[in-house]
């Protein structure tokens, strides 16, 4: 899918995005993956730590990206897609997207 201008600013304006991968055991799991950098039609983060984010990833690579602002009202974006970490990045490839608030 193509990220446009508003999914951009919702997710580079966002200063803590939620990043969702999927545990062996199918459980969701959470984390604040702070800041996204758009990159064509990519997310990239930083990795600090996310061991079991990145070990998830490596038997399962859906992931889901929340961003929300209160830039212009509260406005915001669910993606869902698929991840991968390489090197000391994540690089967050999204499908879809629902619109929130």
């Amino acid at each position: 899918m193509q990220i446009n201008d508003d999914m951009k600013k919702v997710l580079e304006g966002t200063a803590f995005l939620s990043l969702v991968t999927v545990c062996a055991d199918g459980t969701p799991h959470p984390i604040i993956a702070g800041e996204g950098k758009v990159v064509g039609d990519t997310v990239i983060f930083g990795i600090y730590k996310m061991e079991v984010t990145q070990n998830n990833l490596l038997s399962d690579d859906r992931a889901w990206v929340v961003g929300a602002t209160m830039e212009g009202g509260p406005h915001g974006y669910r993606f869902s897609g698929a991840a991968r970490a390489t090197g000391k990045e994540l690089v967050f490839t999204p499908a879809s997207a629902d619109i929130l608030i």
